[in-house]
């Protein structure tokens, strides 16, 4: 029995030495190997170099402000056309200036525009100047008695209103019918239906002067006609119910820059 124990101890140990040898021999080669590899670089980037394997996921990485910039220069440098490519593909240079569609849109327009262009200018030409200022001398529009004076700084008596009020214009009595002509040549500003003067026609004469009509009938004239002096414009009409004690009459004021000023200093 102790024979055969020492026997089992001594085969025992000696497995145990062979073992470790082989362990320590195994270990050796195997550091050598990875040495040989590379001692500096990790495992990692050995897996990045293998194509065949599968595709590893990166590790989250907090990227820096300078990291995002230059990722977002390269998408744009992409991105973004060189200055001959996009000329190339839309079919600009710096010669011509203007996109193809635009130079021929452009050749049509003129002759359309260069038309009105002249109609414009035509009209231009037969308009005349209207010139009017303190030193014009009109002629009268209608021939008669004044029953009524302008007067701004003294009332005048109304007989139809019977009350005393300003005057902004004068009356001139004229049998109903009579032509009414044209102080002076001007542009027909308005025409208006107003309840104390009835139909009234407003002239532009220039320089800021108008002049106005009232108590008419039977227009010749309509908003924008050019009028020539002494050209009839009307007839002496019905007066109306603010004038029917003064009976028919033309009425006719005048302005300068909007306010009221005597006709009578621009009349023979």
């Amino acid at each position: 029995m102790m024979k055969n124990r020492k026997t089992r101890l001594m085969v025992n140990g000696g497995l145990l030495v062979v073992l470790a040898a082989i362990g320590i021999a195994a270990f050796r080669l195997g550091t050598s190997t990875m040495e040989e590899i590379s001692p500096e670089e990790p495992l990692v980037e050995m897996a990045q170099t293998d194509e065949t394997d599968a595709p590893r996921e990166e590790p989250l990485v907090d990227a820096g402000t300078d990291q995002v910039e230059a990722s977002m220069e390269d998408f744009s440098d992409e991105e973004e056309p060189e200055e001959g490519e996009a000329e190339e593909e839309s079919g600009l240079s710096e010669e011509d200036g203007l996109y193809p569609e635009e130079t021929e849109t452009y050749q049509d327009i003129p002759e359309d525009r260069s038309q009105e262009a002249e109609d414009v200018s035509a009209q231009a030409v037969s308009m005349p100047e209207l010139n009017f200022s303190e030193e014009t001398l009109m002629q009268w529009p209608v021939r008669g008695t004044i029953l009524l004076d302008y007067n701004m700084e003294q009332t005048t008596y109304f007989p139809t209103l019977d009350q005393y009020r300003l005057s902004p214009a004068i009356a001139v009595q004229a049998v109903e019918g009579a032509p009414v002509m044209a102080a002076a040549e001007g542009k027909v500003f308005s025409v208006e239906e107003k309840a104390d003067t009835g139909t009234t026609v407003t002239m532009e004469l220039g320089s800021g002067y108008q002049a106005i009509y009232g108590q008419l009938q039977d227009l010749t004239v309509e908003e924008g006609d050019l009028v020539e002096e002494g050209e009839i414009i009307g007839y002496i009409g019905t007066p109306t119910k603010y004038y029917s004690k003064e009976g028919s009459n033309l009425y006719f004021a005048m302005k300068r820059n909007g306010k009221p000023v005597d006709p009578i200093l621009y009349l023979p």
